[in-house]
Formats: C-alpha cells, sequence, structure tokens
C-alpha cells in the first residue's frame, strides 16, 4: 500500500473499531459500515470497508490515447430509492461488464454532468510521438531512443517519458535519483504529470528524500491543471494533516474533484466519507452513489461493499440480481470476502440460480484466503462427494488461472 493511500485509510479509521469481517489480506485498517450485520448466516452482511492506493498511470495521461466514457449524469430530482439499476451481464453468463448509471439524490453533490472517466482527451501519435508509441507497444529501447532525442530537442513530454522509463526501470536500469531529475526538468516547463510522478517520489522517498510537504505542493500544481491521482493524493494528505493542517472538508473537495474526473479511488473515497460523515455529511444515498461510480470503474473494494448494499437495499432499491453481479466482479478480481458473500448468495439461490458447486467452489478460495465461515462449512459437508469434488476441481483451476 502506498503512503497516501495508508495514511487515508488511518485518518478515516482513527477511532472506529475494526468489523468482524476479517480484511482483505493487506491487511489496511478498516472502518466501522454504516449497516449493522444481519444475525444469522448473513448472505450479505457489511464487508470491512478499507481504502485502496491510488493508480499510478502507466504512462502520462495527457499523452496516452484513449477514448473517453460517456459521461455519467445524474438528472436533476432523481434518487437511487425511486431508480432501479439499469440491467447488466448475468455473473454465470461469464461475467459482468455491462455499464448502468446511478442516479444521485435530488440536490446531492452528483447532481451535475459528470467529466468523462479518461483524464486524457483522445489522439493519435503522430511523428512527434513516436517515444510513446513505442512505449504503448513495449517497445522500451525505442522508447528510450526516440524520447532521448526528443529530450534533447526540448520536447517537454519526451522528458517526461524519460522520467517515467527511469522510475519503472524500464529499457535501463531502475534509477529514481535519474527520473526525479527528469521530472523536476518537466515540472520547471509546467508539466502536470510530471508534477504528479516527482510527487509520488517526494512522498516515498524514493531517489529524493521523503519530503510531505514538497510532495503536497507537486500535487497541488497537478490537480490545478486537471490531473485527477494528484487531486487523489492531495486529499490524502490534507486528511491526515501531514504535509497541511488537517482539514476533512477541504480533503472531501479534492476527492470529489478527483472523482468527478473519473478516478475510482477518489469515488471510492467520496462512497466512505459519506458513509462515515467525516468530511462530508452522512448520508447512506451519496455513499451507494459513488460506490456506484467506483464499483463500475473497476474498484474491487467498491464492488464488494455496493453490492452488499444493493443486497441489503441501503441507500438505494434492493436488488439481489445486480447485488450478485457486483459481488461476482469483486471476487473474480480477489476479494475473498466478495468470495464469501457469493458462496452464501450461491448456496441460497439468492439473486442467482443455487449451484452447490459454484458456492463451494468459492467457499474453499474465500477460506484458502482466510475468510472462515462455520455455516459454509456445514453446507460442504452436506454436499454429495460428487459435488465437493466438482468444487474442489474448479477452486483448483481458478488458482492456476485456467
Amino acid at each position: 500500500m502506498t503512503a497516501p493511500a495508508l495514511a487515508l485509510a488511518l485518518a478515516l479509521s482513527s477511532g472506529l473499531p475494526a468489523h468482524s469481517v476479517p480484511p482483505p489480506a493487506r491487511g489496511a485498517p478498516t472502518l466501522q459500515p454504516a449497516v449493522a450485520a444481519p444475525a444469522e448466516a448473513p448472505v450479505a452482511a457489511p464487508s470491512a470497508t478499507v481504502l485502496k492506493p491510488p493508480r499510478k498511470p502507466a504512462v502520462p495521461a495527457a499523452t496516452v490515447a484513449v477514448a473517453p466514457a460517456a459521461p455519467d449524469t445524474a438528472p436533476a430530482g432523481s434518487s437511487p430509492q425511486t431508480s432501479d439499476p439499469a440491467p447488466v451481464d448475468d455473473p454465470a453468463a461469464g461475467g459482468a461488464t455491462g455499464p448502468s448509471d446511478d442516479a444521485a439524490p435530488a440536490g446531492g453533490e452528483a447532481g451535475e454532468s459528470v467529466a468523462a472517466e479518461s483524464e486524457a482527451a483522445p489522439r493519435t501519435p503522430a511523428a512527434p510521438d513516436l517515444a510513446y508509441a513505442a512505449f504503448d507497444d513495449g517497445r522500451y529501447l525505442e522508447a528510450l531512443a526516440f524520447a532521448t532525442d526528443q529530450a534533447a530537442a526540448g520536447g517537454l513530454a519526451a522528458q517526461t517519458l524519460l522520467g517515467l522509463l527511469y522510475q519503472d526501470g524500464l529499457g535501463v536500469p531502475r534509477n529514481a535519483t535519474t527520473a526525479a531529475s527528469w521530472f523536476e526538468l518537466a515540472v520547471g516547463r509546467g508539466d502536470r504529470e510530471a508534477a504528479f510522478l516527482l510527487g509520488l517520489l517526494y512522498l516515498a522517498g524514493d531517489g529524493v528524500p521523503r519530503d510531505h510537504k514538497r510532495a503536497a505542493e507537486l500535487f497541488e500544481m497537478a490537480a490545478a491543471k486537471g490531473q485527477a491521482s494528484a487531486a487523489f493524493n492531495l486529499g490524502t494528505l490534507t486528511l491526515e494533516g501531514k504535509a497541511v493542517p488537517p482539514d476533512p472538508v477541504a480533503a472531501a473537495r479534492l476527492f470529489r474533484q478527483a472523482a468527478e474526473a473519473g478516478n475510482a479511488d477518489a469515488q471510492y473515497a467520496m462512497a466512505v466519507l459519506h458513509q462515515t460523515g467525516r468530511g462530508a455529511p452522512r448520508d447512506d444515498h451519496l455513499a451507494s452513489f459513488w460506490f456506484g461510480r467506483a464499483a463500475r470503474n473497476g474498484h474491487t473494494d467498491a464492488q464488494l461493499e455496493y453490492g452488499i448494499r444493493l443486497f441489503n437495499g441501503v441507500g438505494l432499491v434492493a436488488d439481489e440480481h445486480q447485488a450478485v453481479i457486483f459481488l461476482a466482479r469483486a471476487a473474480q478480481a480477489g476479494s475473498p470476502v466478495a468470495m464469501n458473500r457469493l458462496a452464501r448468495a450461491l448456496a441460497r439461490g439468492r439473486g442467482v440460480a443455487e449451484s452447490a458447486v459454484e458456492a463451494a467452489k468459492w467457499h474453499l478460495i474465500a477460506r484458502r484466503r482466510g475468510i472462515a465461515d462455520a455455516w459454509l462449512d456445514d453446507y460442504y459437508l452436506r454436499q454429495p462427494t460428487e459435488v465437493r469434488h466438482r468444487a474442489m476441481d474448479a477452486a483448483a483451476l481458478w488458482w492456476t488461472g485456467r
């Protein structure tokens, strides 16, 4: 876990007891969920809410050709309690991929059109972008050669790319100090991606002295130019108060800026703030809205939380079928708590056709990941030998990635 994500997790969890559900193996601090656990053998009890580290871009976002997603718009006056989620793929058909829109509560903060999910405008590599074209294709030695020539001629994007190549050791031996030097050159000329990446180096003390204040300055510079990951990281520092005085409200504004630009970690952070009432009004509708946005943006922990909220009808209309779809996404991505909840749903036929083999399979995988469940243990032992053997075979295939 990176320092900013750990900072946010610690700040949000301060003074809050961890839930009884074991957290994922990475051992991040957990938050008390807003929903009370059902009494007996729940299919989808609240999970332990954890914060994921920010996703560091593989290449500076301003130079990557990515088609932006269609904007999410929350109609004025709409509410998640009166709008069912649009149907998406059934997990039994091989995974859920179809997008659907969440509706924010009337007067809520998601009531305006939201920016496209990608931070980058689409662009087609032309001659000056040969270095990035080679980078995108994994031809790092060619990218290094092109970028070196372009940087020598004063190419700003090439300077940032050289920093990235040295930072990640792509085509050259890794050298964070050299990476920082290239980033500094690009920052001096106003490149937002270089500012963000250099801020990460200062935050970690990688190739430069650890300096949270300098990291915050660089994140602020990048965030002011629309770099969403920088806004998210600045929000974590603002919430924790290491580089600046602690200010949960200001942190929430930064998270929202990043969330509206499509940053999944910031969307998840907004959900947690609304779930806990730290820096933003405690509001189950808005928490569910942002969990939904992050979930559809590929955030595994958000998929788990959103699935549980859909199952229990917290902040939106209950929909067990949709709940299972999001739990299946999170389970396939490796969330052991989601595996456990999915196993219960499959065992009971809640939101999905009952399947003893699939239920037992996910229980076996979750148990190996550290999630104990006496009810599912008993369910598994009561199955015929053939079912148990098929479940063990299916679990083994999952573990081997086949």
